[in-house]
């Protein structure tokens, strides 16, 4: 199957680095023009750099937690760009502290960033270039930690909150706006090597299926899967990608 984006307009948040930005070259290589947004500066630029030679990337630096500035940067990337076909929200905020060790400060602001933020940049971009299209996919990023519980200190108590926020608004972003024509999903990823990440431990390792955590390129094949048209009829759904590791209860 040959999943193309050809001419459509893809928004990518946490777009610079890690999986958001192996999403990016996944979407520039079909074809897609790419606004990724992304709060760290120096980051944004050179992954615009990079995918430049690829096709239509454009960058937009933004603090996700200022929900206020969402609606602006879309506008504005609506008015560079085009209209918005697929948005992906890849930006989060992953923190492991024990849960009497978490604050206030800290409960919020991972809140504000891998949730909050994530409803109301699903309600610009609706309002704004999907649903008077009738048309849109999106493609949420929630985690194993958002459908189940995790052991520490592979998770947290504001992490596995935040992430189970995800699953809840996608599914029903996907009931309100599917008689707008608009998919809305999500992925479940769990343990990948990104950069950041330092090697697994072998113990880990072996309690899943596949024997390894996932790629970053593996996670963006799902979000790609379910951003097109491939996944027409497929909508408030949620994906684990993982090895298998939720099967056997890791």
């Amino acid at each position: 199957m040959d999943i193309r984006f050809d001419g459509k307009v893809a928004v990518i948040t946490g777009g610079a680095r890690g999986i958001g930005y192996a999403c990016a070259e996944a979407m520039v290589a079909s074809g897609a023009k790419v606004a990724l947004i992304d709060i760290h500066a120096g980051n944004l630029q050179q992954a615009v750099q990079k995918l430049q030679s690829q096709g239509t990337v454009r960058g937009y630096q933004l603090n996700l937690a200022k929900v206020a500035d969402i609606s602006g940067i879309i506008s504005k990337i609506r008015e560079e760009l085009g209209e918005i076909d697929v948005l992906i929200q890849a930006a989060g905020i992953l923190s492991a502290s024990p849960s009497e060790d978490i604050s206030q400060d800290e409960w919020d602001t991972v809140m504000n960033v891998n949730s909050r933020a994530v409803f109301f940049m699903m309600q610009a971009v609706t309002d704004q270039s999907m649903k008077p299209r009738k048309a849109g996919s999106i493609v949420n990023f929630a985690s194993i930690a958002g459908v189940r519980g995790m052991m520490p200190p592979l998770c947290s108590a504001h992490y596995s909150a935040s992430k189970g926020a995800v699953v809840q608004l996608t599914k029903q972003g996907a009931v309100e706006w599917g008689k707008d024509n608009i998919r809305v999903n999500a992925v479940a990823p769990g343990g990948v090597m990104t950069e950041n990440m330092k090697a697994p431990p072998a113990a880990l390792e072996q309690l899943i299926p596949l024997k390894r955590l996932s790629q970053p390129s593996e996670i963006a094949a799902g979000v790609c899967f379910l951003a097109s048209d491939a996944a027409s009829m497929i909508t408030g759904q949620i994906l684990v990608i993982d090895g298998g590791g939720s099967a056997v209860g890791f």
